[in-house]
């Protein structure tokens, strides 16, 4: 006869934070960094926070410190510059272990776009963009977001927020245990 045991099943909570920005990134030159103000209350709104594996640093803003973890991480992002530009955009998205992002190891998009002859003003640049990255971390771990707009016409640029509308979103789900 064979015996039959029934293990308990357990399911930790779901770990997860979802920030909304709510007002409007700093206005940064053509060819500067833009790092994201994830702890800043007056730039990013917690709409949900669960768990204790993902945390923010008000005194840093800057961080986005992850626990040991495997992580589902989507950021939607809304860049533009302040006037019509002509030309060469190039964007570049950063997110990186290292806050002076000599290196980028997490994930780096970057994105060229051609904006009329070259000699006139012709559009604004806005770019709505969607990053989806899963995020693997046997340790505990900091992450830093970091944005860069370089365009012919020297436009300063911002990354939009809204207290209404949510055009800039970040949010991380802790999926479970590092993968080793």
């Amino acid at each position: 006869m064979s015996q039959i045991i029934n293990a308990p099943v357990t399911v930790a909570p779901l770990e997860a934070l979802q920030l909304q920005m709510i007002a409007n990134g700093t206005t940064t030159s053509s060819g500067s960094n833009y790092d994201f103000d994830l702890g800043d209350d007056s730039v990013f709104q917690v709409n949900l926070q669960s768990g204790s594996s993902i945390t923010l640093d008000a005194s840093a803003p800057h961080k986005l410190n992850l626990a040991a973890g495997l992580y589902q991480i989507n950021l939607a992002q809304w860049l533009q510059t302040t006037n019509n530009i002509y030309g060469l955009s190039d964007t570049s998205l950063q997110v990186s272990t290292d806050p002076n992002f000599t290196i980028t190891d997490v994930l780096y998009d970057r994105t060229h776009f051609w904006f009329g002859n070259g000699s006139s003003p012709n559009a604004a640049v806005i770019q709505d963009n969607n990053h989806s990255f899963t995020f693997n971390t046997t340790t505990s771990t900091t992450l830093y977001f970091r944005i860069r707009n370089t365009n012919a016409a020297s436009s300063t640029f911002f990354v939009r927020g809204s207290a209404t509308d949510a055009l800039t979103t970040l949010d991380v789900v802790r999926l479970g245990d590092a993968l080793s």
